[in-house]
């Protein structure tokens, strides 16, 4: 296998901005975010593309991410509404080879700078990550949300 920074992260070899974590997966803070609060939802079983999860990883990955959602739409952030998208292979422009969501928020009016830092996206590696302190403070009003997986919707 090539180095993989995901898994990196997900050993603890690299930092990261985390949202969840259990058993299966790691949600964190993209540092290269298309918008604010916008978490990845992670596998630590390292698998290139979605088709390769087992179908319960592939359901466990699916229901994190909606209850990832649910506390955005709870807290303070309040979007009008989010994408998930997986880019599943190179020709998707999946960066990482690693599977993962985007939870990526989207607030009313947002269209055209939504648009416009898409097309900005690959100048991100010549600008940097986006501010840390922002991304703790983003992931921990989405943390302060979360429920238990268990209990009730």
């Amino acid at each position: 296998m090539t180095h993989c920074v995901f898994c990196d992260i997900v050993d603890g070899k690299l930092p990261a901005i985390k949202v969840h974590e259990d058993d299966h997966v790691i949600a964190i803070m993209d540092i290269f975010p298309l918008r604010r609060a916008h978490v990845l939802v992670i596998p630590k079983q390292h698998h290139r593309q979605l088709h390769e999860l087992e179908s319960n990883l592939r359901s466990h990955l699916v229901d994190t991410a909606s209850r990832i959602t649910r506390a955005l739409y709870a807290s303070s952030l309040a979007p009008a509404a989010v994408h998930y998208n997986v880019n599943d292979g190179p020709a998707a422009h999946q960066t990482v080879p690693h599977v993962h969501m985007h939870i990526l928020p989207r607030y009313k009016g947002d269209s055209r700078s939504f648009l416009l830092r898409l097309l900005r996206k690959p100048l991100d590696l010549l600008v940097g990550p986006a501010n840390a302190a922002g991304l703790e403070k983003d992931a921990a009003e989405i943390r302060r949300h979360l429920t238990d997986p268990h209990s009730a919707p």
